[in-house]
């Protein structure tokens, strides 16, 4: 049998030694930093670019346009009553016919 003799033991160290790692430490800084600059790059040519407006033409009010902003605004009922059954919803959907001609 093995007996145990204390001699053949390392010897034991009092403190382990800490290893500095400041590489993983700088690649993280630097993969940050990076993003940051990119990110900024990115909004700062985003905001340059132009923004396409269509120009809307400005029409001359028409008959119906002018009667629905000339209705009452009381909330009483007789007043609400008054306002729908002097608009004209029949002819509503006039512009639709103009809408598919220029679709197509």
């Amino acid at each position: 049998m093995d007996t145990f003799n204390p001699n053949q033991m390392p010897p034991m160290q009092s403190q382990p030694e800490k290893k500095s790692s400041i590489g993983p430490l700088f690649a993280v800084i630097v993969i940050l930093a990076l993003i940051i600059i990119g990110g900024l790059y990115f909004f700062q040519m985003r905001s340059s670019q132009k923004v396409f407006v269509p120009e809307i033409p400005v029409e001359q009010p028409d008959a119906i346009t002018e009667s629905l902003n000339q209705q009452s605004g009381s909330d009483e009922l007789d007043a609400i009553e008054a306002d729908l059954n002097a608009t004209d919803l029949d002819s509503l959907d006039q512009g639709t016919a103009a809408i598919e001609a220029e679709l197509q």
